[in-house]
């Protein structure tokens, strides 16, 4: 089957001799997939059909490519690309086109003429990306900032600069998943989808937190996120938590307490729209798919989408594979096979010269009968890309064999830091007996292979938890130490930093670097707090005192030079600190009481 976003991903789906779904809605015609066939779909971004002159050209593409499915972004940044009540009309849409065009309308008529469905596909979680906030006063940036999701220092992100959730790693703003009345609005808009078009299914897109960071209850043990330690706790797969210091592991655990709360309140995002459609009597067959991380590292703990456990929630994941390791490839798609064998598997045009590498993972899913792969992205293809060569027909050398995955190397520091054995002895009487094996059971989660990542460390299972139930004792020992802080706080290392950014431009990375470096006078200043969300924060603080030094960020180059550190352990009580420098506080409390711990221990 072939997907297509016009303008940014074009997805080749191939049905590899298996029924991947029996009975799609088409206009109110039910369509049988047949095994064996040939056939392609579209994803389509909303922007192509923003004007009445690009529809021709749409369907005059998918007739080409003998497309059968197309997945129209009609819900993107807040705003609908077709007739809503409940959510404004896309505010791009309104500057190019008469106030009566309909998009989605129009893209269906015209594809129902050439036997092509068409989905809805639905931007959920995400809601702006933009520098500027939205137009339409009646955006839910405008009506609703009580619905925006909360980091780790309790700062709602409708409060964010483009400059800080940029900073963060983010591609704009999110809404709060665990808000009920969310999950309300984003049912409320598949069903006007449903009600008003014949569409094929709902394609749900940012299905997911946008990371560790947000979305955790706000009390003194989350707290210790908001420090620059938790830059250590960002990611974690199982490979990771045996060489990670104590400390970090103990993070990982909390974090891990709170993730399947996370996972959960996605779950019941997916399955508030889920219940839309086992709703509707009248098109019963209308589906359900979802844009979904492949590598469980990214996709559990960092992301909390556990869509390994959706089951028939939704009818298929599209998985974002995209990556041109041929070999890296492999081991997603096995993985994503072994959980969902109707998955559609993304490969990605984003570096250059990708067609034999995409040569490769198409025949790499062929062999293994995935349910189809996809083509990213529609501008790439549609410009760049060599198809006689993406299609095999170029010289031979030019596609080597997939290589056997080599012997990995061993990892020899596994478990290296260990808790002492009076904290282990302590903290005994305070386990749960089910939770070192549940959280083990994470852990090995989040590993596309655990047999060969076991064996790399040269743990069995068994010697796992057995490590891991010495290590939770610990933790439960350190918990009752730390916890809970004193209403006395004391004031955390400050750096006061002159510093000046270079941000990228329209010139090259290494122009910028050599700019950054032949910078003389850094006329701006700043006291830095211990803030793992600040970039300038984890740059000072890894920097000595009176030296400049370059640093590249993601918007750019920090040149910068601490000045002065202050660190007076100046008390302060819980009320008379700012509210936003509370989390900072705390977690500079708990670094500390552990620091003292584990020095006596």
């Amino acid at each position: 089957m072939l997907f297509v976003y016009i303008g940014l991903l074009f997805i080749f789906m191939i049905t590899c001799g298996q029924v991947r779904r029996a009975s799609q809605l088409t206009h109110g015609t039910i369509l049988d997939i047949k095994p064996a066939v040939f056939q392609k779909g579209m994803w389509l971004r909303a922007a192509s059909m923003a004007s009445p002159d690009s529809i021709p050209k749409i369907i005059q593409i998918a007739k080409k490519y003998k497309i059968t499915d197309i997945y129209a972004q009609v819900v993107v940044g807040g705003y609908a690309y077709y007739a809503s009540t409940i959510i404004p009309r896309s505010q791009y849409l309104a500057k190019i086109s008469g106030p009566v065009y309909d998009p989605f309308d129009s893209l269906i008529r015209a594809a129902y003429k050439c036997s092509i469905r068409v989905h809805a596909w639905v931007n959920t979680i995400l809601i702006w990306s933009l520098t500027e906030p939205p137009d339409s006063i009646r955006h839910i940036y405008h009506t609703h900032p009580e619905w925006f999701i909360k980091d780790v220092q309790n700062k709602n992100m409708h409060e964010y600069s483009r400059e800080e959730w940029f900073d963060a790693g983010l591609e704009g703003l999110y809404l709060d998943p665990a808000n009920t009345e969310v999950q309300k609005y984003l049912a409320d808009i598949s069903i006007e989808i449903l009600n008003r078009y014949p569409t094929a299914g709902i394609h749900l897109d940012f299905v997911r937190y946008p990371g560790v960071g947000w979305g955790l209850p706000e009390n003194d043990t989350t707290a210790m996120f908001a420090g620059l330690d938790a830059y250590n706790v960002r990611w974690f797969n199982l490979l990771k938590y045996p060489q990670s210091t104590f400390i970090t592991r103990w993070m990982c655990w909390h974090y891990w307490k709170y993730a399947r709360q996370k996972e959960k309140h996605i779950h019941d995002v997916v399955q508030a729209i889920r219940r839309v459609l086992d709703q509707d009597t009248i098109h019963p067959k209308r589906l359900l798919t979802a844009a979904i991380f492949p590598n469980p590292g990214l996709a559990r703990y960092r992301f909390s989408q556990n869509w390994m456990d959706w089951g028939k929630i939704i009818d298929y994941p599209i998985a974002m594979s995209y990556t041109n390791d041929a070999l890296f490839f492999s081991d997603l798609l096995n993985y994503t096979i072994n959980q969902r064998q109707d998955a559609i598997f993304g490969i990605g045009f984003i570096w250059p010269d990708m067609e034999s590498a995409a040569y490769l993972e198409v025949k790499d899913v062929i062999k293994n009968k995935g349910a189809g792969v996809c083509y990213f992205d529609f501008t790439s293809l549609d410009t760049m890309v060599n198809f006689a060569k993406l299609n095999g027909k170029a010289a031979t050398d030019e596609y080597p064999p997939i290589a056997e995955n080599e012997k990995s190397e061993q990892i020899i520091d596994v478990f290296t830091d260990l808790p002492g054995p009076e904290m282990v002895r302590a903290g005994k009487d305070l386990l749960d007996p089910k939770e070192h094996t549940e959280f083990a059971e994470f852990l090995l989660s989040l590993s596309l292979n655990q047999e060969q990542d076991l064996k790399k460390m040269d743990l069995t299972p068994h010697g796992l938890i057995e490590h891991i139930h010495d290590d939770i004792a610990a933790f439960r020992y350190l918990d009752s130490q730390i916890f809970p802080i004193s209403d006395t706080l004391v004031t955390p290392q400050k750096r006061e930093v002159e510093f000046e950014f270079l941000p990228w431009g329209k010139e090259d990375s290494a122009t910028v670097k050599k700019q950054a470096e032949n910078i003389k006078e850094l006329t701006q200043c700043m006291t830095v707090y211990p803030d793992v969300l600040s970039d300038i924060a984890r740059a000072a603080f890894q920097s000595d005192v009176g030296k400049k030094e370059t640093w590249t960020v993601r918007r750019g180059v920090y040149v910068l030079k601490v000045n002065q550190i202050h660190d007076d352990g100046k008390k302060m009580a819980r009320t008379d600190i700012a509210q936003d420098l509370l989390p900072i506080y705390l977690s500079w409390a708990i670094k500390e009481k552990v620091k003292k711990l584990l020095d006596k221990d």
